[in-house]
């Protein structure tokens, strides 16, 4: 069985712990070469812990020349230096997100590492995520019919540190959390007739960032609606995906763990309001780490065992969507 040798660029992103620690689970799949972090802030706060005993820390370049792939793990602002960095130097990358402001700069690091034959692998952690897979499973069976609308919602607890932290990005939470959950409604509804953001500032903690952000994909069929939040009190239990068919609903939130989890589909009846819809409820694992699959999910696309469910063309149409619902792009 072949073995990569990786390294991780950055130890600055909020995932760059798990990955870390998920990667290391599969010495038999990788090499971990060393990481890269010239932050001192960083190497304070995060270069001590566990997940990274006993690796090299070495110079980005000198890391990247000696590694088969890289985990881009650096600061939000910086993460797509580092991914042209690697592209340029024939690297197949793991990219956190989100993958920067400038469309152009993305669309580009992208078409290249494609010319390359270069793997691109997106952070987009519920893509993996047994319950929203499942929910993929149900709605592309045709179990739903024809798909009208989705609604879906991803926030955080309001945290003083994370109200600050938003002001650094010109679409906030939808910037920072968006991407995750256009990816549903982009997957299941193919690209919208029109995008609307809806983008607020409500100057909690005194601080004058985004801190809750809606947008509405218009189709033919409907709208969906995509909204994120860092004010809500228990925001965390508020992560939740809707998927409304001709034919039926399914529902799960939280994504992880969900306490609400079911499926209702028509039966016919129309003798009564409460009765017109049978409605079960989804088993779904309890035992997983969101990073759990992604070292595997990794290796496969290395190794050409799969092609990727989210092709270049997907990746460029989904960042485009997330630019266009933070009011970046028009």
């Amino acid at each position: 069985m072949k073995k990569f040798k990786i390294g991780q660029i950055g130890i600055g992103h909020n995932h760059a712990q798990g990955h870390m620690e998920a990667f290391r689970l599969h010495p038999d799949l990788f090499e971990i070469v060393g990481y890269s972090e010239n932050s001192e802030y960083w190497l304070k706060k995060r270069g001590g812990l566990a997940c990274y005993d006993g690796i090299a820390r070495l110079g980005e370049d000198e890391l990247i020349d000696k590694c088969d792939a890289l985990l881009v793990e650096t600061e939000v602002p910086d993460l797509m230096a580092a991914a042209r960095k690697c592209i340029d130097r024939g690297k197949h990358i793991h990219l956190d997100k989100p993958a920067g402001e400038d469309f152009a700069e993305y669309e580009g690091i992208l078409r290249d590492a494609q010319k390359k034959g270069l793997v691109v692998h997106l952070g987009y952690l519920y893509r993996t995520n047994p319950a929203v897979k499942k929910v993929f499973e149900i709605a592309e069976s045709g179990a739903l019919g024809k798909i009208l609308y989705v609604e879906t919602a991803m926030s955080a607890p309001r945290s003083r540190e994370y109200l600050q932290y938003l002001e650094t990005f010109k679409g906030g939470t939808m910037y920072i959390f968006g991407g995750h959950i256009i990816d549903f409604v982009l997957r299941l509804m193919g690209e919208p007739k029109k995008v609307e953001p809806i983008l607020f500032r409500s100057g909690a903690e005194g601080f004058n960032g985004i801190d809750n952000a809606t947008a509405l994909f218009y189709y033919d069929s409907g709208v969906s609606v995509i909204r994120t939040s860092a004010i809500e009190t228990g925001g965390h239990f508020r992560r939740e995906l809707t998927v409304v068919g001709e034919k039926g609903t399914v529902c799960i939130s939280p994504f992880e763990r969900p306490t609400t989890k079911w499926l209702a589909l028509q039966n016919g009846q129309e003798d009564a309001y409460d009765k017109l819809a049978d409605t079960t409820t989804l088993e779904l694992p309890t035992n997983y780490d969101r990073y759990d699959a992604f070292p595997e999910e990794f290796y496969d696309r290395l190794c050409g065992k799969m092609s990727p469910i989210y092709d270049y063309g997907y990746e460029i149409s989904l960042h485009k969507l997330l630019l266009q619902s933070c009011g970046i792009l028009g």
